[in-house]
């Protein structure tokens, strides 16, 4: 096996240990929005933003999560202020939920975007590096880093630099917070699926528009005009 899929093979099995009470959590909060009928909205900045695509209308996934788009896609993240521009656009509820990805959560767009979801009374959840975010100063005039902020966190455990595997000459390279977070987020995503069906609630999931025979009318009826497509 390549030293990548070996390593980040244990490096998932540390964190569906370590996240296991903490994606039930998630799930739990995401179940009851979509059950009052709310949205779940998700943002990442960077790469990260790849995290929040994952989410956004995805075949197999929950129909009510939107993603915040960043058109910077990063350039501006240590931009205070920023972040709050981008959130504008939506009308937010109490009671629903915002997950909120960085590695580092440290620079100031995702920290603010967490902050603003508190004060609008939404559940914040995080998907960060929390020894890694912790080891470093926040770029947040705050001085708080994401894990600081949100009421959940789903812990990546990675390492400074995100890169996984050292090289025999040196450096190292092979990110991980993508695959780990996507890991995450879809152990959500199930979970609160789920959680949906305990309570007697039919998932609003999205089936795939390549297998024959597939309609998603009735589910994407339920959201229309709520929900806007960035991909």
């Amino acid at each position: 096996m390549s030293k990548y899929l070996d390593t980040i093979l244990q490096l998932l099995a540390q964190v569906a240990r370590r996240n296991e009470e903490a994606i039930g959590r998630a799930a739990a909060v995401v179940a009851s929005v979509i059950e009052q009928d709310g949205l779940v909205y998700v943002f990442g900045s960077g790469h990260s933003q790849l995290l929040a695509a994952e989410l956004h209308m995805r075949a197999g996934g929950l129909v009510p999560i939107q993603a915040i788009w960043d058109p910077g896609f990063g350039r501006a993240e240590r931009v205070e202020g920023y972040a709050l521009s981008l959130l504008e656009d939506y009308e937010f509820r109490p009671g629903e939920a915002m997950i909120v990805i960085s590695n580092s959560g440290r620079n100031p767009a995702p920290v603010e975007v967490a902050l603003r979801a508190k004060e609008l009374g939404l559940t914040v959840i995080a998907v960060t590096a929390v020894e890694y975010s912790l080891g470093q100063p926040s770029r947040h005039r705050s001085g708080r880093r994401l894990c600081e902020v949100a009421d959940i966190v789903l812990d990546t455990m990675g390492v400074p630099g995100d890169a996984l595997v050292p090289l025999p000459g040196g450096g190292a390279a092979g990110p991980a917070s993508t695959v780990v977070g996507a890991a995450l987020l879809n152990a959500v995503v199930v979970a609160a699926a789920e959680e949906l069906q305990r309570r007697g609630q039919v998932p609003p999931l999205l089936q795939s528009v390549n297998l024959d025979g597939t309609s998603n009318e009735a589910v994407l009826q339920r959201y229309r005009g709520r929900l806007r497509r960035v991909l």
